[in-house]
């Protein structure tokens, strides 16, 4: 509970009695019991109507299914615990009956006082009186507002030439991040030339011919997009695989966005892996299909001079 000052407790509100009904009285010390749950005191309630006044015996006997369907409980053993409740608070006392029809059924009998011996408030003035009793021993309430964060003293100024402590070095601040070397800013250059490459002259063109569909999707999802396709581009080319072989593979899927999956197959087709799809990706077949014999690397076959990159940088190889 929040803590207020006593005074608020004296503050009054007025009551006034609307449109009249059949009621039943639920004792103030069931109201005010710390240990029963909300849902037992209903049950008190429900117990209390089907008391016979006129009989004098504040005994009831309402099955458990009418008791959960008049709380609103879609099963008929919702009650059981809450009934446990009130026995242990002293609140009723149960015996078994039989019913009329020879069902097996329990007896209530509700009682309006509390057991011998209960120490809890019986009353509202009882419940108001430990209330201030509480609240003036834990003292007057914090002030309203965010609770501040007490403020560290600052370290004492060091001597110069001294040693520094190990606090001292705990706080010092954490070391700049690893800056990439040239081979790797030269790499992400080349991957986001590429990129750009494809989006905005190969894949628009594509499109104009019907051979693609448009790019679709809200300014960040395309930016997240192009960040994805600079990144696989960027893996490829650390894989060496030339530049023309990654736009040729690009072309070939005719894909803003290809999956990770489709373009390593693309890849492999355009550096002449053979296989079936959905194949091993990347491991060529030791033997032919049609015979039983390894094949033979072509004879005669040499490797072109390279050209110049395609994304714009010349090649390591080229003097």
């Amino acid at each position: 509970m929040t803590k207020h000052d006593p005074a608020d407790l004296d503050e009054q509100y007025e009551l006034v009695a609307g449109r009249k009904a059949p009621f039943t009285m639920v004792p103030d010390w069931i109201t005010l019991h710390e240990d029963l749950d909300p849902q037992a005191k209903a049950v008190y309630g429900v117990l209390a109507m089907h008391v016979n006044v006129s009989k004098g015996d504040n005994i009831s006997w309402p099955t458990r299914l009418t008791i959960a369907g008049m709380l609103n409980w879609s099963r008929e053993q919702s009650p059981d615990k809450y009934i446990q409740q009130l026995e242990a608070a002293g609140a009723i006392d149960t015996e078994p009956m039989t019913r009329p029809n020879g069902a097996k059924g329990k007896r209530y009998i509700v009682h309006q006082t509390p057991p011998p011996g209960f120490a809890g408030p019986t009353t509202v003035k009882e419940w108001y009186a430990r209330k201030r009793d509480e609240l003036a021993k834990a003292g007057p309430a914090p002030r309203p507002g965010r609770p501040r964060k007490p403020v560290a003293p600052a370290p004492a100024p060091e001597k110069p030439g001294a040693k520094k402590s190990v606090a001292a070095k705990k706080t010092t601040p954490a070391k700049a991040a690893k800056e990439k070397s040239p081979a790797e800013l030269e790499l992400d250059q080349r991957a986001h030339k590429g990129a750009q490459l494809w989006w905005d002259e190969h894949a628009p063109a594509l499109v104009e011919a019907k051979q693609m569909t448009r790019l679709t999707g809200t300014p960040r999802q395309r930016s997240s997009k192009f960040l994805a396709l600079r990144g696989m581009i960027r893996g490829a080319l650390a894989a060496e695989y030339d530049p023309r072989q990654i736009l040729a593979a690009l072309k070939e899927l005719k894909l803003w966005l290809p999956s990770a999956q489709q373009f390593d197959a693309a890849l492999g087709r355009q550096d002449g892996v053979q296989g079936k799809a959905g194949g091993r990706r990347g491991v060529q077949p030791i033997f032919k299909n049609d015979q039983w014999q390894p094949d033979e690397p072509e004879k005669g076959a040499a490797p072109t001079a390279p050209d110049l990159d395609v994304f714009g940088v010349q090649t390591d190889d080229v003097t």
